[in-house]
């Protein structure tokens, strides 16, 4: 124990001077915010209605509302085309889908949402028609992906989307001739 009143001050300074590192230290190991509230299921919900919303546009044949449902830097890629940039791309792209009478309809086979809460990913099937110059519609399946990013208003959009379509069915083979004998 220190004996003069000098001592004693040193001391206590130094005793002071270690409570308040300890305490600052203390104060430094805040326990972590909470986790987001886990809202999965109404996202679902959403990115589901979301999808309901965009078959809509097709048979009023709504290039503008079609590419709406895009974020404006967005991509998709549609075999025997380049690159679809950005939502005024999609427009571009459903315009002219839209003169030549295109149809779409899909379902979604898995949808995902990240445990964040902003990102998901669907994949499906569906079926594309056409109709040639005649007015004979032309059916292709198709499997497609898409990404979707929750926006600050709380809907969705698609970020990125792919469709690819799956060959056409091959007709069943014959039976090999049996030699004859």
């Amino acid at each position: 124990m220190p004996k003069s009143n000098h001592e004693r001050a040193g001391f206590l300074l130094s005793l002071l001077s270690i409570l308040v590192t300890l305490l600052a230290l203390a104060a430094c190991q805040q326990a972590p915010p909470p986790a987001p509230p886990d809202t999965r299921a109404a996202d679902e919900t959403a990115i589901r209605a979301m999808n309901d919303d965009y078959q809509k546009c097709f048979p009023a044949a709504d290039a503008a509302k079609c590419a709406s449902f895009y974020i404006e830097d967005s991509v998709a890629m549609v075999p025997g085309l380049p690159l679809i940039q950005g939502r005024a791309g999609m427009q571009q792209w459903y315009a002219d889908a839209f003169q030549k009478k295109v149809e779409e309809k899909w379902t979604i086979a898995r949808l995902e949402v990240a445990r964040s809460g902003d990102l998901a990913y669907e994949w499906g099937t569906g079926t594309l028609t056409v109709q040639d110059k005649q007015g004979k519609p032309t059916e292709t399946q198709f499997k497609y992906m898409g990404v979707v990013k929750k926006q600050g208003d709380g809907s969705w959009k698609f970020v990125a989307a792919t469709l690819i379509p799956e060959p056409p069915a091959k007709p069943a083979a014959k039976p090999a001739a049996k030699p004859a004998q």
